[in-house]
C-alpha cells in the first residue's frame, strides 16, 4: 500500500499540485493525508502517521 502526505503552510495556499502528484504516482486518495502547518511547527501528527 502505498500512503502519501501533502503538506501546506497556510490555508491560502493549494494541496492540489502534490494530491495529483500522489495520484500520478499510484497513491490511493483515501491514503493522502493532508496537513496545513507552518514550518515552525515541531510536531507533525499526520507525517508521524504517514512515516
Amino acid at each position: 500500500m502505498l500512503i502519501g502526505y501533502c503538506r501546506t503552510s497556510t490555508p491560502d495556499q493549494n494541496p492540489d499540485h502534490q494530491i495529483d502528484a500522489l495520484l500520478r504516482h499510484g497513491v490511493d486518495r483515501d491514503n493522502i493525508h493532508i496537513k496545513v502547518a507552518s514550518g515552525a511547527k515541531a510536531s507533525r501528527p499526520k507525517l508521524d502517521l504517514v512515516m
